[in-house]
């Protein structure tokens, strides 16, 4: 005779029909002190995979993970219908749940049992942290410095799971990739400016 409960059966999250509509939200944390943050949010568009990366001097509260939302997501792409995130202490809390019922948005909550339901944002938590390695590897202290085009060049890689890249997916086109002038240009300062941004 079994003496566990019999296992529900998974339901498999909405499927998004537009960018920007179904959103994942993770952390990064531990990362060596940058300019006063530590941490990093982590928000993924479930439909074209586009990612923002914002750099945080620690983990956020419920209404300042509302707030943070507000700022890089809504005034940008609008207020999603659907908000995948695991069960941390900002995302079951009733602030978050009123937050996100006052927007008539569907919250998703990771389980356990079940995390592959937040599986892009750990996924996107595991490119960023390959790339963070890479352009501070002489300087660990820059990376927030860095985050900006960390971001634009993982929003200009091609996804496998769509065969573009995410800015394609999104906007309908690809931005052209940054390039360095081998010549000296007139104004030292921004030669200097852009090959920091190249190194990135």
């Amino acid at each position: 005779m079994p003496t566990s409960a019999p296992a529900d059966l998974l339901r498999p999250l909405p499927v998004p029909m537009r960018p920007w509509s179904h959103v994942a939200l993770d952390f990064v944390t531990g990362l060596p002190p940058s300019s006063g943050n530590t941490a990093v949010l982590t928000i993924v568009d479930r439909f074209s995979k586009a990612a923002h990366f914002i750099a945080l001097p620690q983990l956020p509260s419920a209404l300042e993970t509302a707030r943070l939302l507000t700022q890089h997501v809504f005034r940008l792409h609008g207020i999603p219908r659907d908000i995948v995130s695991d069960r941390g202490p900002q995302f079951t809390s009733r602030v978050w749940r009123e937050f996100c019922a006052e927007l008539g948005d569907q919250v998703s909550l990771s389980s356990g049992f079940h995390p592959q339901t937040n599986g892009q944002t750990e996924r996107a938590n595991e490119v960023l942290e390959a790339m963070l390695r890479c352009v501070i590897s002489s300087n660990q202290s820059t990376w927030s410095e860095q985050l900006a085009w960390v971001e634009y060049a993982y929003n200009s890689s091609t996804s496998a799971a769509t065969g573009v890249s995410p800015f394609e997916a999104s906007l309908g086109y690809q931005p052209p990739l940054l390039s360095i002038s081998e010549g000296e240009l007139a104004v030292p300062s921004v030669q200097l400016h852009m090959w920091r941004c190249w190194r990135a």
